[in-house]
C-alpha cells in the first residue's frame, strides 16, 4: 500500500495551515489551486463548478492563459464524454480518479471532448477530485498533464487532502453567508437609524457599521479619535465604568445606564451588551432628535406647556419621565393632564395620546 514520505507529510501540514486560513468563496478557488499546485504539480490546475442540469461550466485555470475562446462552452457541450464525471454521476465517489483509469490514449483521442478542448490544452491525462455540493452542482479540482505521469502518490495525496478541502470549502461558504447577512443587517440598522460596534474584551474594534462610524465622527470629532481600531477615550472610560458596576460587591449594584452625548437638537444614546462566553462587547447606538415641533398640536387649543406634556405622553413617557424632561413635578404633570383631558373631551391617557398622534401624523396602524 502506498504511503506518504516524511517530506510529503510536512508539505501537507503546511498546506493545511494555508487552506484553513482561506477567506470566503471568492478567495477559495485560486488560493486552493495555488497551494495544491505545489503538492501535485501539473501543467494546468483547475477549479470547476459544473451545473449538470443547465450543462454549464464555470472554471478557473492556473495558469490563466490556459483558457481559449469558447473552451468552457465546448467542455459543457461534450461533458457527458468525460469518464471521471460519468463515474461520479454513477457512484458519487469523489475520490481522485484519472482519465487514464478508464480510457486508453487512443480511446481518449477519439472523443470530441479531447479534440475540441483537451487537445488545445495539450492535456493527455487529467486527475480529478470532487467536493460534495447540492445537486445539480458538481465541484471538481482538476490537474492536467501533457503526459500520463500521475502516480499513486499523487492520488493518495489528493485523497488524504479531500476531507480537509471539503471542510475548508464549507468554512468559506459559511463565512460568505455570514458576510452577506452582516451586510443585510448593517443596511437594515442604518435604515432604522441604528448602529452597532463590536469590541474585543480589551476594547479593540472588530466591526463598526457606517452609522456608528459617522456618529463617532459627529459627536467626538477628529481630534478625539484614538489610534486606529480604538474608541474615543471618553466612551471607553464609560464602558469600563459600566463593566465595574457588575463586579461582585457586598450590596446589589445599581443598574447599567446608557451613555448619552448631547449636541444641538440631537443626542447619541449608546447601550452596552456583553458576551462573557465570547469575550466580546456589543454597543448599540441610536441618534435621537431633541428638538420637537409642537405646531401640529396648536389646533387642539392647549397651552404651550400642555402641548409639551401631551407630546411626551404620546411618546409613551410616564408622568415621572415627563416631569424630568420638562423640569416639573409629577404632581404638576398629573394636574395638567387632567386639564388636557377636559379640553380634548377624553377620559383616559390612551385616548389623549391617540389624539396627539393623529394630529402629529404618527397614528399607529
Amino acid at each position: 500500500m502506498e504511503r506518504l514520505a516524511r517530506h510529503d507529510l510536512r508539505t501537507l501540514n503546511a498546506f493545511l495551515h494555508q487552506i484553513y486560513a482561506h477567506g470566503d468563496l471568492k478567495m477559495f478557488p485560486m488560493q486552493t489551486l495555488a497551494a495544491l499546485s505545489q503538492i501535485v504539480p501539473a501543467d494546468i490546475c483547475g477549479y470547476n463548478e459544473v451545473n449538470l442540469r443547465r450543462k454549464r461550466l464555470v472554471a478557473l485555470l492556473d495558469p490563466a492563459d490556459a483558457h481559449f475562446p469558447n473552451n468552457q462552452q465546448l467542455w459543457a457541450t461534450h461533458m457527458h464524454e468525460h469518464p471521471v464525471l460519468a463515474e461520479y454521476r454513477r457512484t458519487y465517489d469523489g475520490r481522485a480518479y484519472k482519465i487514464s483509469d478508464f480510457l486508453t490514449r487512443p480511446q481518449f483521442h477519439r472523443l470530441a471532448l479531447y479534440n475540441e478542448v483537451y487537445r488545445h490544452q495539450r492535456a493527455e491525462d487529467q486527475m480529478s477530485v470532487t467536493l460534495p455540493a447540492p445537486a445539480p452542482l458538481v465541484i471538481a479540482l482538476t490537474f492536467s498533464r501533457s503526459r500520463r505521469t500521475f502516480s499513486e502518490r499523487d492520488r493518495l495525496v489528493l485523497n488524504v487532502l479531500r476531507p480537509h478541502l471539503i471542510q475548508a470549502y464549507h468554512n468559506a461558504e459559511a463565512l460568505t453567508q455570514l458576510r452577506q447577512e452582516m451586510e443585510q443587517l448593517k443596511q437594515v440598522l442604518e435604515e432604522c437609524n441604528r448602529g452597532i460596534i463590536i469590541l474585543t474584551s480589551r476594547g479593540g474594534v472588530q466591526l463598526m457599521t457606517g452609522n456608528a462610524r459617522q456618529w463617532l465622527q459627529d459627536y467626538y470629532g477628529q481630534a478625539t479619535h484614538q489610534r486606529a481600531g480604538r474608541l474615543p477615550e471618553d466612551m471607553w472610560l464609560w464602558i469600563c465604568q459600566q463593566q465595574s458596576v457588575l463586579t461582585p460587591h457586598d450590596a446589589v449594584p445599581p443598574s447599567r445606564t446608557p451613555l448619552v452625548v448631547e449636541r444641538e437638537g440631537k443626542r447619541l444614546v449608546v447601550r452596552l451588551l456583553t458576551n462573557q462566553a465570547e469575550g466580546q462587547m456589543l454597543l448599540l447606538l441610536e441618534e435621537q432628535c431633541t428638538t420637537v415641533s409642537l405646531t401640529p398640536l396648536v389646533p387642539l387649543g392647549l397651552t404651550k406647556r400642555e402641548n409639551e406634556i401631551l407630546y411626551w405622553v404620546a411618546q409613551g413617557k410616564t408622568n415621572k419621565e415627563v416631569a424630568l424632561r420638562l423640569g416639573l413635578s409629577p404632581h404638576t404633570v398629573r394636574t395638567r393632564l387632567e386639564n388636557i383631558y377636559g379640553k380634548l373631551g377624553v377620559e383616559t391617557r390612551t385616548a389623549a395620546a391617540a389624539r396627539a398622534l393623529d394630529m402629529l401624523g404618527l397614528m399607529r396602524q
